[in-house]
């Protein structure tokens, strides 16, 4: 049997896993982020890190690189034309003679959840993400085109405490978001939490820990948080419609794959919210949550690149070895 090796790097983790023709995962390993774009990292240092975390995979699945017949690769920072090309070159010189698929993250996360040709995801988590797969083949990824007020997690955070000031100011109502953001500064008085905002990078940076709570105090009636949501999924999914009508999707009989922290779990106001906009905007489109994680994705993109059959018994072992391995959404 031939193996595929699946890859996904982002700047928090990197997971390698490895899945078999029959749609059983052998193994998965998960390890240290990286984002190859940063200052002092660099290409080098992002693919020692997958490969020592393929390597792990492998030794777990008791096979060898040898073994291995198709490697996908979802790498963050793969953002515009020619990216593929440079990660590729240099995760071929350790997978020679394989077929080897290099993208941007986003694009593995998107055969979580489907495996027909023509298709989009919105990865939301910390930050947020979209790619786009034409009829004509075309593949597009919107990253950089969002403005960082639209950036996942981080964003929601942001709008939220600058609600709280507003609200201090007097510009907008009461909101019991004030109330979670003192608590998460142990501060009493808004001036001072303005102040610790300000001045400290790290409180800055920790107030994204706060979005669960932001969508539950939406859930909860509180007028400026729902406000604040709705707000963010329009021009969200504004510039999402945008982008299917670049590639000519906007009419298509597709799917649309939600993935990402923001939607895992049960679902919530912001994913309703969401949801009902893009099936305004969308109509033919079916919307979907992500079964698997996006390493298994990048399995899945393999096996379909292999020309494999996405049949009952594959889905039936891949859902049940993607379980035992952690990669079930």
């Amino acid at each position: 049997m031939s193996y595929i090796l699946g890859i996904d790097q982002g700047g928090t983790k990197t997971y390698a896993a490895i899945m078999g023709s029959d749609g059983n995962i052998l193994s998965a390993r998960r390890t240290v982020g990286c984002y190859f774009r940063e200052k002092d990292i660099g290409l080098d240092k992002a693919a020692d890190i997958i490969f020592a975390a393929a390597d792990e995979a492998m030794r777990d699945a008791g096979i060898s690189t040898d073994d291995i017949g198709v490697v996908v690769a979802g790498i963050t920072g793969i953002d515009f034309e020619g990216d593929d090309d440079m990660v590729g070159a240099v995760l071929a010189k350790r997978y020679t003679n394989k077929t080897l698929i290099v993208s941007n993250d986003c694009e593995i996360a998107y055969f979580g959840g489907s495996v027909k040709p023509v298709g989009a995801v919105l990865c939301a988590g910390t930050g947020i993400n979209s790619a786009f797969f034409a009829p004509d083949g075309r593949t597009f990824v919107m990253g950089d085109y969002l403005k960082s007020d639209l950036q996942g997690g981080g964003a929601i955070s942001q709008r939220a405490i600058e609600a709280v000031f507003d609200a201090d100011l007097g510009a907008l109502p009461e909101t019991g978001l004030t109330k979670l953001f003192l608590s998460l500064s142990n501060e009493t008085r808004v001036p001072d939490l303005l102040k610790r905002y300000m001045t400290d990078e790290d409180f800055s940076r920790q107030i994204i820990s706060l979005v669960p709570q932001i969508v539950a105090c939406a859930e909860d009636g509180d007028e400026v948080t729902l406000n604040l949501l709705s707000s963010f999924s329009d021009e969200l999914v504004a510039r999402f419609i945008a982008a299917m009508d670049k590639m000519d999707m906007r009419e298509s009989n597709c799917d649309i794959v939600l993935t990402g922290g923001v939607f895992e779990g049960a679902e919530n106001c912001l994913t309703a919210m969401i949801i009902e906009r893009l099936s305004q905007c969308a109509e033919n489109a079916n919307i979907i949550k992500a079964a698997f994680a996006p390493v298994a994705g990048a399995c899945v993109r393999g096996h379909i690149r292999n020309n494999g059959q996405y049949d009952e018994p594959f889905v039936r072992n891949l859902t049940e070895s993607a379980r035992k391995n952690g990669l079930l959404r």
